[in-house]
């Protein structure tokens, strides 16, 4: 029958020795170490990219913090537009009403230049009748031939003397 033993014999016993010392060499040379290598890699490419992914956080904030500074910026230069503009607006309502201001007080001073030379007109054209009827009035009242110069002379001396003072008035 078979013969059970608890305790193996020793050269089978010293030869699994060697042979799982042989093998966990092997297995050192062979997988351990390239395994251990591999992991060392692996976690080092791992804090390199945590490392990289913090940079480029930090780096977002910064641009972040750079375009909200842009855009309040352009925020104030925008208002500065519109108030520079709302001014010059206001500078051309002035300047348009000043304008017409003045053009209305020349077409007025023109007016009363023109409505003077148009009385004066009128005075000079009133005593040309006055001086012909009263031409006509002293011929018959003198009833005289006296000759038409000489009447116009008497009549405009007489005229300016007395007739100025009242024509004024």
């Amino acid at each position: 029958m078979f013969d059970v033993r608890v305790i193996p014999e020793l050269s089978s016993l010293i030869a699994q020795l060697i042979a799982t010392i042989i093998l966990f060499f092997i297995l050192r040379h062979f997988l351990f170490e390239p395994v251990s290598k591999f992991l060392s890699e692996r976690r080092e490419k791992i804090a390199n990219d945590l490392n990289e992914a913090k940079e480029k956080k930090e780096e977002a904030f910064s641009l972040k913090e750079q375009y909200e500074a842009k855009i309040d910026e352009a925020k104030n230069e925008a208002q500065e537009i519109i108030e520079s503009a709302r001014k010059r607006g206001e500078e051309l309502r002035e300047e348009i009403v000043s304008k017409a201001k003045k053009e209305a007080d020349d077409i007025i001073n023109r007016a009363r230049v023109e409505i003077e030379r148009e009385r004066k007109k009128a005075v000079e054209e009133l005593k040309e009748e006055v001086v012909s009827i009263a031409m006509i009035a002293a011929s018959k009242v003198v009833d005289q031939n006296l000759d038409s110069n000489k009447h116009k002379e008497l009549i405009n001396k007489f005229i300016d003397e007395v007739g100025e003072t009242k024509w004024q008035n």
